[in-house]
């Protein structure tokens, strides 16, 4: 008899142990806003229809959206948020998508427009109160 019970807790034991270890890991995760909602956000038509809104994979378009990321993260009146705008950048725009604050959405295109050069910045921004 003493068996079975053994036999039972190590087939408890295999099915709530795996369980239990992740647990701890899932708990301990800290809670990070995210722009994930803007993705699903409406388009914003840029001033020219014919101007693409999708990201190219250029060097230069490359350099001009880490420049635009390096200057939104070394401001320190940026928030998180902020800081974690989409930046797609093409041969003809910069495009910004994410939910800001509303005293943080001009800051962010007045950004964008220092190091876009002759790209058009479509601000696709969505202001969320906070």
């Amino acid at each position: 008899m003493n068996g079975k019970f053994l036999a039972l807790e190590v087939a408890m034991a295999a099915v709530l142990l795996p369980g239990a270890l992740t647990m701890p890991a899932i708990a301990a995760d800290p809670v990070i806003p995210s722009n994930a909602a803007s993705n699903v956000a409406p388009n914003v038509v840029p001033g020219d229809a014919n101007t693409p809104v999708a990201p190219a994979h250029d060097a230069d378009d490359a350099r001009v959206t880490a420049q635009i990321r390096t200057a939104l993260a070394s401001d320190p009146s940026m928030s998180m948020q902020a800081r974690d705008v989409s930046i797609a950048t093409n041969p003809q725009a910069v495009v910004l998508r994410g939910s800001v604050h509303p005293a943080e959405k001009d800051r962010i295109v007045a950004l964008a427009g220092q190091y876009a050069g002759t790209r058009q910045v479509v601000d696709q921004l969505l202001i969320i109160d906070r």
